[in-house]
């Protein structure tokens, strides 16, 4: 049966649904307590499924993740290049303020975690010299207010060759459409991000195929 909606009023019917689902999905008090094999994993499915597309695609040899939490992204990310056949020197590498008792636990031969401000210095020397040649993804999950998210896109995105991609986590905060009171969070540092640096683009095709992303996908295109 035809739909009585124009089109433009089943596009304005498509965005409430979407921003309806961000709103019920953070509000959600469940949404923390998902696992992968035994680690917390806060990630929502969709993106799940976004990472796993882009990792097949891109075949990192490094995934770097700020923001540990639980540890199951971590997991996962590494799993998945196992199932890939990814050699013995692809790695993936958890930076967090600190580590929790869970994270600490993880047994997977291609993680490693560092303790610290992800924006240290020191850190970012012992990160760097982790880091084996070829394709990187790195995700950026830690603190999320403006000036830190900033201070990791500046520095983080210089590890990054063409065709590599960076992700800045929940750029739904801060009203877009989550969490209102939130202050200037990743959406607005990533603003000011692109304003200034033309080497990047967004790559909405990733998720829209999920009509929605909790995320900006970035890739290094110059």
């Amino acid at each position: 049966m035809a739909s009585d909606l124009s089109d433009s009023d089943s596009l304005q019917v498509q965005n409430y649904l979407i921003d309806a689902f961000h709103q019920l999905y953070y509000h959600h008090l469940g949404w923390d307590q998902n696992h992968w094999q035994g680690f917390q994993i806060k990630q929502c499915p969709f993106d799940l499924m976004v990472y796993q597309s882009l990792i097949f695609e891109l075949r990192p040899k490094a995934i770097v993740q700020t923001g540990v939490a639980g540890g199951g992204s971590l997991l996962f990310f590494a799993q998945l290049l196992d199932i890939q056949g990814a050699d013995s020197e692809a790695k993936v590498i958890g930076i967090d303020l600190e580590l929790s008792p869970e994270a600490q636990q993880l047994n997977h031969p291609r993680i490693t975690l560092l303790q610290g401000n992800s924006t240290d210095p020191i850190v970012f020397t012992q990160l760097t010299a982790l880091l084996p040649t070829g394709p990187r993804l790195i995700s950026l999950d830690s603190d999320h207010a403006a000036d830190h998210v900033g201070a990791e896109l500046a520095i983080y995105s210089q590890l990054l060759a063409l065709g590599d991609y960076l992700i800045v986590e929940d750029t739904n905060l801060n009203g877009n459409p989550v969490f209102r009171n939130f202050g200037p969070g990743p959406q607005e540092a990533l603003k000011t991000f692109l304003s200034q640096n033309e080497n990047f683009i967004l790559r909405d095709d990733h998720w829209k195929k999920n009509l929605l992303s909790f995320h900006s996908w970035l890739e290094r295109v110059t």
